[in-house]
């Protein structure tokens, strides 16, 4: 596995995304309702560009950082499809975490938005990765173990090297 900062930049976009979604962090309590009525809640009436565009570009980087995580560490298998799942689940605990604030409302529009904002960026990461391995000629330029070996001596010289000794 290979080190990658796009591990620790997703956490801290997590993080960032349960600061906004739930602030202000005060007078939680019990409002009364199920923290999952949001789902079957009618559409709301009234909702601005503003927060359609907020909601789904909250979630792109994180989308995209996990995806580039899941790449670069190796785990690239079926990355858009995680990454988009980890997006919705953590867009649904904000959503349910913000029925005990009264100064938040839950919204499944919010909840559909944030997961299209997390598949985006999911699918632009897969995008990125595809690019630069065409761009370079390499099957998966952030994984070498698929990497053309012709295109990176090192990598032959590894493999020879690790022969040896298995």
């Amino acid at each position: 596995m290979q080190k990658t900062s796009a591990w620790p930049l997703a956490l801290s976009y997590i993080g960032l995304i349960a600061y906004a979604s739930l602030y202000p962090f005060t007078d939680w309590r019990d409002q009364g309702i199920a923290p999952w009525a949001f789902l079957t809640a009618p559409l709301p009436k009234y909702w601005t560009g503003f927060d359609v565009g907020a909601n789904i570009l909250g979630y792109v980087p994180a989308g995209f950082l996990l995806t580039l995580t899941a790449s670069r560490t190796g785990r690239g298998r079926n990355a858009v499809m995680r990454s988009s799942l980890v997006c919705a689940v953590l867009s649904l605990c904000m959503e349910m975490l913000q029925a005990y604030l009264p100064a938040r409302v839950p919204s499944n529009v919010d909840f559909g938005l944030n997961t299209l904002g997390g598949w985006l960026g999911a699918v632009s990461a897969a995008l990125h990765v595809h690019l630069l391995a065409e761009h370079y000629g390499v099957c998966v330029v952030l994984h070498t173990d698929h990497a053309n070996k012709a295109l990176i001596p090192w990598v032959d010289a590894l493999l020879d090297e690790g022969e040896k000794y298995f």
